[in-house]
């Protein structure tokens, strides 16, 4: 077994995939920030404006994921997140420059293969650097730069917005990312495979995914990820529409603090959730599922508490809250696909937990959100967003039965030896 990487490695590594994750999620929620100045030139109907915020980001992110980690996997993970950094930054970009709907889709369809990457890549060299015990924490910080850059995405898409147009401001947040990439080329290209316990050959693509399918706690983990995101995805992409319809707030306003409400309750629940998670896992490798199983309902509930208050101050305040509870979650779903996958899998293992994300919360909880509020117009008119945002909340309520089903699983190959470290 190769010796673990020294601490000063671990901590630069981090701070360079925080950086990334940050940059990341900049670039994918500044479309939801401006996506009310973008219906009205366009003259879109929220179905469309859904497809743009979902299926049409996630539609090539959720299968492009695929190939990119199992060539992440084989060669090198520091330089293939290298070149999906430039890739995304260089279509996000080109938002700005189009003309036409259609333009506009073609090019989201570009962030989403470049972003497709990062995620997976990112979990997997987190994954390699630092060993079972503290996987969770590291992954709490790694998604803290999600959770920071849906804060900046969605505050710099309102201010640059306002103050210079939604195509200035797609230029604005996606060139800079290219000076990433740079750094990451310099620094990171020669990560491949961290600390591997292992020097056997990695599995192609088509030998991999009977391997990982084969094992039905994972797949389990990977449905419970597909849920749990739509539950989360479904209110982020419309809470700045929400509050702008239903409080009556300027663009701006709505981008800037709907962005630190959520963002900053992510980073949060996200810090606090990693923490707890591998405390939790000390005791049993079931006991994070059931801390996440209270909070996926805890999650629909002070949702709920958002959009029914009248008093928009409180309801930010919810909205922190919510945002907080509902990512104390996602550092256990993360380190439960590594730490059940094959280690020359992982980057592959998190592509297929992306799959499922990508699929049923970034892209199928915005459309549905987005159709149930267009049916509902005709009868609550500027009001059916918000009734729409309140019958997704239901899936709370799946969400926490999964976790107790996985959670059982979980127990279950504990008690045989069938769960292994990885």
């Amino acid at each position: 077994m190769s010796r673990a990487p020294r601490s000063w490695t671990q901590t630069v590594a981090l701070l360079l995939l925080v950086l990334v994750s940050f940059v990341n999620y900049v670039d994918r929620m500044v479309l939801n920030a401006l996506s009310q100045p973008i219906k009205q030139e366009f003259d879109l109907s929220d179905t469309q404006i859904g497809l743009l915020t979902g299926f049409a980001f996630v539609l090539l992110y959720a299968f492009a994921a695929l190939p990119i980690a199992a060539l992440a996997d084989r060669r090198s993970k520091g330089l293939v997140l290298a070149a999906s950094v430039a890739f995304w930054s260089v279509a996000t970009a080109a938002c700005g420059l189009t003309k036409s709907y259609g333009q506009l889709l073609v090019a989201r369809l570009g962030v989403g293969i470049g972003e497709s990457g990062c995620q997976p890549i990112g979990y997997a060299l987190i994954a390699d650097y630092f060993p079972r015990e503290r996987r969770a924490t590291a992954t709490g910080w790694f998604m803290t730069g999600n959770s920071l850059g849906v804060t900046a995405g969605l505050a710099l898409g309102g201010w640059l917005g306002q103050a210079y147009g939604w195509r200035a401001a797609f230029v604005c947040v996606g060139l800079p990312g290219l000076v990433l990439a740079a750094v990451l080329f310099a620094f990171m290209r020669g990560a491949s495979a961290g600390a591997r316990s292992s020097r056997e050959a990695t599995p192609r693509l088509s030998s991999a995914l009977p391997i990982l399918l084969g094992n039905r706690a994972y797949r389990w983990v990977l449905v419970v990820n597909g849920v749990y995101s739509f539950l989360i995805f479904g209110p982020v992409a419309w809470l700045p529409a929400f509050f702008i319809r239903s409080h009556g707030l300027q663009l701006r306003v709505a981008g800037e603090w709907t962005g630190l409400t959520i963002g900053l309750g992510m980073a949060a629940g996200m810090l606090i959730g990693g923490i707890v998670a591998d405390r939790l896992a000390k005791r049993s490798p079931s006991a994070p599922q059931i801390f996440c199983m209270a909070a996926a309902l805890a999650t629909g509930a002070a949702y709920l508490l958002v959009l029914s208050l009248a008093n928009v101050k409180l309801a930010f305040a919810a909205t922190f809250c919510a945002s907080a509870i509902g990512a104390l979650g996602s550092p256990t779903n993360v380190t439960t696909v590594q730490n059940l996958c094959d280690p020359r899998l992982r980057a592959v293992a998190a592509s297929l937990a992306t799959l499922t994300i990508s699929l049923l919360g970034v892209g199928l909880a915005p459309l549905v959100i987005g159709l149930t509020s267009d049916a509902l117009t005709p009868q609550f008119g500027a009001q059916a967003l918000r009734y729409a945002l309140m019958m997704s909340l239901v899936v709370s309520l799946i969400t926490a039965a999964l976790y107790y089903h996985v959670a059982r699983l979980l127990r279950e190959d504990y008690t045989v030896g069938a769960l292994r470290p990885a």
